[in-house]
């Protein structure tokens, strides 16, 4: 390993702590929230219960765009964005881009829910495209949970900025703790059992923290990447190298050419160009996008799931006038780059979709994984300066971030469920009932001086919520087990018995907790007797 000086480690350990004090609980929010998000899609299948799993764009997409085209303003066939709905039925949004005052850029137009088989229009509202994704009721849960890990529920940029920097401070921390272990493969297996509690702490943090460095280092460095591209990398290209035009930059990266024509002429069958699409990858397309639908200089792009062995998924161009296959489109661009290959891996890597649902399931793990470290590690810092009153408030924050997160997540669930029953707005239910939540466990850690009676109240309503959460979902309207396969949505059963199974661990904690109570009290009984007698 790395050899440094005594007065290096040093300041690599302080680097290490102080890096974790100064952003570690925000870091652990985003970590936790993360490692849930990873099952987004999964969850959002639970959450909504009746779920279609047949792909819509295999029904007769043709007719539906055809018919619905004619319904809406010219203007919104600049672009037609044509994919699976929440419920499973087709959802298509025909729009155009207008400037923000600010000078970015926004989709606005009609979407429509429909149904694939009879083509019955379910759903249609007006509106930009962030304001009728953040105000779809259905997919509230999953959506909310996605944002909170990205942004932390705060406005743009501002959210994307603290989450990329949270990612640099995880970063610093493995680099650190890379480089501060002379003996890192040997602390990679040592636990230490016939030492006190402090060390066995201190083993297990350090053997957690040495297994999950790769993977802390992928997940920081990808979603620094995500964060700062999204708030900072995109606008300031959009400045150096379009002049500040981001609608020329769009155009570039997704290969729309300058000149628009506005020579009316029947696009080619959807139909058929989906057809071809499966004919070249093997797979069926997921998304489709067709570009000023009706026009000569019309043309359809399809985003097909990854080929067998590969990480990156496929984009395939057409012709949408003549429904000639054009090119297959790298991620970014037209044609092939190494800045397109490097990006095409940053979402499997960091989103852990590479092998389906086996490779999420180890993401999951690796993330509360780094949550333990997270907080393992924050608990050792506090254990060292126990004897200084100023960090004992900072310590009951650390269990009410640690226990009362998964508890806020929990109850925005059980908000979801009951909005979802009586017809009110879960998309303002959900945030609610989690901030809500968070707001009464601060509180709590203000009012309730005795750190491990603070812990004892938290994990046991989480226990409570994990374990009655299937109750809820149910008795709520939601399938029961038997209808859910029979629905083919296994997701109801999976997320159900993940919460059971949570409900139980929660338990075990709580149990440890009570006696450790117990002891302690016991302890100064027994300390109080022999001075009760002598007086």
């Amino acid at each position: 390993m790395v050899k440094l000086s005594q007065q290096e480690t040093k300041s690599l350990v302080a680097l290490h702590g102080w890096s974790a004090v100064l952003l570690g609980l925000l870091l652990y929010a985003v970590v936790a929230t993360g490692a849930v998000a990873v099952l987004a899609e999964e969850i959002r299948h639970w959450s909504i219960g009746s779920v279609k799993h047949e792909n819509p764009l295999l029904s007769d997409v043709d007719s539906i765009v055809r018919n619905l085209s004619a319904s809406v303003e010219p203007e919104f066939l600049e672009e037609v964005g044509m994919g699976a709905s929440p419920h499973g039925n087709l959802e298509l949004f025909f729009h155009t881009h207008r400037n923000k005052p600010n000078g970015e850029i926004e989709e606005y137009g009609v979407e429509f829910e429909v149904d694939p088989q009879t083509h019955a229009v379910l759903n249609k509202r007006q509106g930009t495209g962030l304001e009728l994704h953040r105000t779809q009721d259905a997919s509230a849960l999953s959506r909310f949970l996605v944002d909170i890990h990205t942004e932390l529920h705060l406005p743009r940029p501002w959210g994307l900025l603290l989450t990329g920097i949270l990612g640099l401070a995880m970063m610093v921390a493995a680099v650190s703790g890379f480089l501060m272990h002379r003996h890192l493969f040997t602390d990679m297996f040592v636990l230490r059992r016939e030492r006190s509690n402090m060390v066995k702490r201190r083993d297990v943090h350090t053997v957690a923290g040495t297994w999950g460095l790769p993977f802390a280092f992928i997940l920081a460095f990808t979603g620094s990447f995500f964060s700062f591209a999204g708030s900072f990398g995109f606008p300031a290209m959009a400045m150096v190298a379009f002049g500040g035009d981001q609608e020329a930059m769009i155009r570039t990266i997704i290969g729309v050419p300058e000149t628009e024509s506005d020579h009316y002429i029947e696009s080619a069958s959807i139909n058929r160009i989906l057809a071809d699409g499966y004919e070249h990858t093997g797979n069926y397309a997921e998304f489709a996008a067709i570009t000023h639908f009706g026009r000569d200089d019309a043309k359809v792009l399809l985003f097909m799931p990854p080929e067998e062995a590969k990480l990156d998924s496929v984009q395939l161009e057409y012709d949408g006038v003549s429904g000639e296959f054009v090119r297959q489109k790298p991620g970014i661009g037209i044609t092939p780059s190494l800045g397109s290959a490097v990006l095409s891996l940053m979402g499997p890597l960091h989103f852990g979709d590479f092998a389906g649902l086996l490779s999420r399931f180890v993401w999951v793990a690796l993330g509360f994984a780094a949550c333990y470290v997270i907080l393992s590690g924050f608990t050792l810092w506090l254990q060292r300066r126990s004897e200084n009153e100023r960090w004992l408030l900072l310590e009951r924050f650390t269990v009410v971030f640690g226990i009362g997160l998964p508890v806020a997540m929990l109850v925005s669930a059980a908000g979801y469920f009951l909005s979802r029953s009586v017809g009110a707005n879960a998309s303002f239910i959900v945030p609610a009932s989690f901030f809500g939540t968070a707001i009464v466990c601060i509180l709590a850690a203000l009012v309730i001086r005795n750190g491990q009676r603070l812990k004892i109240g938290l994990l046991s309503l989480c226990t409570v919520l994990c374990l009655a959460m299937p109750a809820i979902r149910m008795s709520t309207g939601g399938l029961f087990w038997d209808s859910a396969l029979a629905h083919y949505n296994p997701s109801v059963v999976m997320v159900d018995w993940l919460l059971i199974i949570s409900g139980l661990f929660s338990l075990m904690h709580l149990r440890k907790a009570i006696r450790v109570v117990n002891g302690l009290e016991e302890n100064m009984e027994n300390q109080a007797q022999p001075v009760a007698a002598l007086k």
